[in-house]
Order: structure tokens, then sequence, then C-alpha cells
């Protein structure tokens, strides 16, 4: 074996490893630049759903005292046809 047989034959798989390496490297910090923003994106989406959430039940709130104040009416116009 010729000296140059054998730096290819250790070097060539040390440089392929170094590189796989080094790709593996940049791949993990594409991926954890990515889950960065997407969990921004998912913030953004709960602070969202949190103002829907407080609309919705302000707006059932204000259905069931409208419920309630009909309810009322009705109550004291069956007294009123009742007495009279």
């Amino acid at each position: 074996m010729t000296d140059a047989q054998l730096y290819l034959a250790i070097g060539l798989p040390t440089i392929v490893l170094a590189l796989g390496m080094i790709g593996n490297g940049l791949l993990f910090n594409a991926l954890s630049a990515r889950m960065s923003s997407m969990e921004g994106r998912m913030l953004a989406l709960e602070v969202r759903m949190s103002g829907l959430e407080t609309s919705v039940s302000q707006r059932i709130d204000m259905l069931t005292g409208k419920i309630a104040e009909l309810d009322t009416r009705i109550s004291i116009l069956e007294d009123r046809s009742q007495r009279g």
C-alpha cells in the first residue's frame, strides 16, 4: 500500500464524516429557527383564541341577561292577565 492510498483510506472517510456532522448541525439550526418562528405563531394564535373566548363569553352573558329580562316581562304580563 502506498502512502497516497493510506491517506485516502483514512482521510476520505474522515472528510465525509466531518461533512455529515456539519450538514446535521446546519439542519438542526434550521429546524430550531423554524420552531422558534412557529412558537411565535402559536402564541399569537393563543392570544387570538383567548380574545374570541372572551368575546363569546360576553355575548352569552348579554343574551342570558336579555332572556332573564324577557322572562320577567312575560311573568308580569301573565300576572296581569290572571288578575284581570
